[in-house]
């Protein structure tokens, strides 16, 4: 008698007997695939019943942070670079602490109170060089970055102009913004090196894709290098600079004028275009210049006059000796060389070894700004020779660090990028070292990472961490690391 069968709950399955294997269906083999591939599974398929439809596939593992990623991310960062901007950075509060506690405490009846706001600006600063040392160098070539870096550096010298703060000082150098004061020229100097970056790397993008039509006359071709590779871009810097002149704010013109000019070096402008644009903007200065003083009434070249007077009274401290001191007529006395003369009595009055941390007698308000232009001078009464040589070889072995960054630059945008924050940090230092040496006029250039200034102390990371940008992506070294790491990589899976 034939077996009755029971019809399953289940359709397709029997209660009992043997299981008939049905054919998978496309659904169940799309679904099984996806979920092997999503799982990094490569085992091999077996027949699925119908069952198995029920149960769903398991979740995909969610990528983690794990000792693997930690350390690909610590392989790919320049060690070295960091630990010297940290050690920097410490070796710049403590110094902070020691030469402003006076001026703190009769300001604001708190002796750390420049220390504790610096602390603040230098966590900020601080997180945000990391972030940007891990975006590869890459994603600052788009173009709209360059072209937002242009117009904020150009917006905010022209705001500055018109709406700055800090005439009182001699120039117009800072803006409000809301409750925050912020120093527009140290925005400006990292903003115009990623502009100026940006443009000669599309400029060298579209040459190398042959997108450039070039005239068949040499004329033409001279005329258009020139306009294209030159005089566009270091037309462009030149008018955020005449701005930033008009502020005026001196020391902040040469500071562009240098950082622009190390960036044209390195940027593979030809020489042809150098030497045409020279001369096509030594013409327009000449020219322009002399219809604007002939053409300017009498009244706003004494305005003129006015707002640069502190700019020639410094250079005549610079270049006065005791006969013109001693002589009232010549319009200068021993009281408009006193600061100048205690900072640079503040250098020698430490000695070999210093007076020690703490004791420096110059910071009394013998010297003002103690925690800004001057800082050097009373760090190294209190310290030394041997503290003074110890920071200058400290500047000296980052700048060796950076260079090596910039040999190693993979293209025009990388090398550019990490030249111009380079010059930045480095001509800061030359002309405050060089200032409180009376080897150059007075120019209001604070030290870099040591000095107290909050906008300055955060661009200034900012642009380091550029820096850091370039030696983790944007540098050859690192492309034939990488390439070594894939080779090695495909034996042992070949193997």
């Amino acid at each position: 008698m034939p077996e009755k069968k029971v019809k399953s709950i289940i359709p397709d399955v029997p209660l009992y007997g043997p299981i008939k294997e049905q054919p998978e269906t496309k659904v169940n083999e799309k679904k099984h695939s996806h979920a092997e591939k999503r799982a990094g599974v490569t085992a091999k398929k077996e027949p699925v019943s119908d069952i198995d439809q029920l149960i769903d596939p398991p979740a995909p593992a969610m990528p983690e942070i794990n000792r693997k990623t930690i350390e690909k991310a610590v392989r790919t960062s320049n060690i070295p670079m960091i630990i010297m901007i940290f050690v920097m950075l410490v070796f710049g509060l403590v110094i902070l602490y020691s030469v402003s506690g006076p001026d703190a405490y009769g300001q604001f009846q708190d002796s750390s109170w420049f220390l504790t706001r610096q602390i603040r600006f230098t966590v900020v600063g601080v997180v945000l060089m990391i972030i940007i040392s891990f975006i590869p160098i890459d994603f600052f070539r788009r173009k709209w970055i360059g072209f937002a870096a242009y117009v904020i550096s150009l917006g905010l010298a022209f705001a500055t102009l018109a709406l700055g703060v800090g005439r009182e000082h001699g120039a117009s150098r800072w803006i409000n913004v809301g409750p925050i004061q912020l120093q527009s020229s140290e925005i400006i100097k990292v903003a115009l090196i990623v502009a100026f970056a940006g443009y000669r790397s599309v400029m060298a993008q579209l040459r190398k894709e042959g997108k450039i039509r070039e005239p068949k006359s040499k004329t033409g071709k001279i005329i258009t290098h020139t306009m294209f590779e030159f005089l566009l871009p270091i037309g462009l810097c030149i008018l955020v600079d005449i701005v930033i002149l008009l502020q005026p704010h001196l020391s902040c013109f040469i500071i562009v004028a240098a950082v622009v000019f190390m960036c044209a070096i390195v940027s593979e402008i030809p020489l042809r275009s150098w030497l045409s644009g020279i001369v096509v903007i030594l013409a327009v200065a000449i020219v322009g210049g002399g219809i604007a003083i002939a053409v300017m009434p009498a009244s706003t070249r004494d305005r003129i006059m006015k707002n640069y007077a502190h700019v020639f009274k410094r250079i005549a401290i610079f270049t006065a000796d005791d006969e013109e001191l001693d002589n009232e007529d010549e319009g200068l006395t021993r009281d408009d060389t006193r600061q100048v003369d205690n900072a640079h009595n503040a250098l020698g009055s430490g000695g070999m070894w210093g007076v020690g941390l703490g004791n420096s007698r110059s910071k009394y308000n013998y010297v003002s700004e103690a925690q800004n232009d001057y800082i050097f001078s009373i760090y190294v009464e209190e310290t030394g020779f041997v503290g003074g040589l110890i920071l200058m070889l400290m500047y000296l072995l980052m700048f060796i660090m950076c260079l090596i960054v910039c040999w190693r630059a993979k293209d025009v945008f990388s090398r550019t990028i990490a030249t111009g924050c380079t010059a930045l940090i480095f001509v800061e230092v030359l002309m405050n070292i060089s200032v409180e040496l009376q080897v150059i006029p007075a120019t209001g250039v604070t030290l870099p990472f040591i000095s107290y200034g909050g906008t300055a102390q955060i661009m200034l990371l900012i642009a380091y961490g550029l820096i850091l940008s370039v030696s983790r992506s944007g540098t050859v070294y690192e492309e034939k690391k990488k390439k070594l790491l894939a080779e090695k990589k495909a034996l042992k899976q070949g193997a």
